[in-house]
């Protein structure tokens, strides 16, 4: 693979701790999620919902950091669909409260409803990575030239 691309999917050399904290990190995201709506935090409102609005900004901002600290886009992508997974945890096993456990496991893994969260996941996440990415090199290059400019004065 080549190391730019390599470097963007996975970030900069990590250690397995840190592989293990990126998914400790995600399902705090997708159980921070669950509890939110579950508490009544975040809230689902409409008849049809696709992608739930509160989920998605959840995820979209974690993307958006793991983007600045310069994460990998696949940590970025793990984040947004663990973000979505607590929603649909929660409208399976609390919303679904007539259906029988296989029923809700059922809805929960429902490969079309998370076929849809991946392409959701892989669009919102790359442009929250992106949003991240670009504003951290940004301020770093607007560092850089007003550390040169004041150097010369």
């Amino acid at each position: 693979m080549v190391p730019a691309l390599r470097t963007v999917l996975v970030g900069h050399a990590r250690s397995r701790f840190q592989w293990t904290l990126d998914v400790l990190f995600a399902v705090s995201i997708l159980v921070a999620t669950f509890v939110a709506y579950a508490l009544g935090l975040f809230q689902a409102s409409g008849g049809v919902i696709v992608l739930p609005a509160d989920a998605t900004l959840v995820g979209f901002a974690v993307a958006v950091g793991v983007g600045a600290h310069r994460g990998g886009l696949l940590v970025a992508w793990l984040v947004q669909f663990a973000a979505y997974v607590g929603f649909r945890a929660d409208w399976a096993f609390l919303g679904l409260s007539s259906h029988s456990l296989g029923g809700k496991l059922a809805f929960l893994f429902d490969p079309v409803g998370l076929a849809v969260l991946g392409v959701a996941t892989l669009t919102i996440g790359t442009f929250g990575f992106g949003v991240g990415y670009v504003g951290r090199w940004s301020i770093e290059r607007l560092r850089e030239r007003t550390g040169s400019q004041q150097s010369h004065d």
